[in-house]
């Protein structure tokens, strides 16, 4: 049975602690907190939407990678995906519960495939060649940049 390849064993490390870090950077925030902006910078509440929508776009990039062969990756404008799909009135804990579900999920097929099956690529309209092994990379960075992003926005509201 194909295993977890050891030069890949830290990023997934990283990308599966993923929604804890989220879920501890948000604690205590209660909802006007939740809500709160700096300037034009987005809330906590934004952030948790985003990175949940993102991780269901990730979950679905990485299975059609490797189920299509050479399939083209879709890609967003986030400021539009936050306007239309109404990330002021949704759940950050739906969202958060979202987030930990396609991480999970994912997680328990990239821990069976092979090493072939990690540079498997697709290509994704602004970034190129994206490899499975490069879409989950991407992931933590995305993820603790974000978890800094809210730290940043509590320490600046006093939270």
């Amino acid at each position: 049975m194909p295993s977890l390849p050891a030069d890949l064993r830290e990023d997934f490390d990283r990308y599966t602690r993923g929604p804890s870090a989220v879920r501890e950077a948000i604690t205590g925030l209660d909802g006007g907190a939740i809500n709160s902006r700096v300037g034009d910078s987005w809330s906590s509440r934004d952030v948790v939407l985003h990175l949940a929508d993102l991780e269901i776009a990730r979950a679905f990039r990485i299975r059609l990678v490797l189920s299509v062969d050479e399939p083209l990756l879709p890609a967003w404008d986030e400021k539009v995906v936050q306007r239309r799909t109404q990330y002021l009135w949704r759940s950050p804990e739906m969202a958060l519960a979202t987030f930990d579900l396609m991480v999970y999920s994912t997680a328990e097929i990239l821990m069976r495939i092979d090493r072939a099956a990690w540079q498997r690529a697709g290509t994704h309209p602004d970034l190129g060649a994206l490899t499975v092994a490069e879409l989950m990379r991407r992931g933590p960075r995305h993820v603790e940049a974000h978890v800094n992003q809210i730290k940043d926005l509590r320490a600046a509201i006093g939270r």
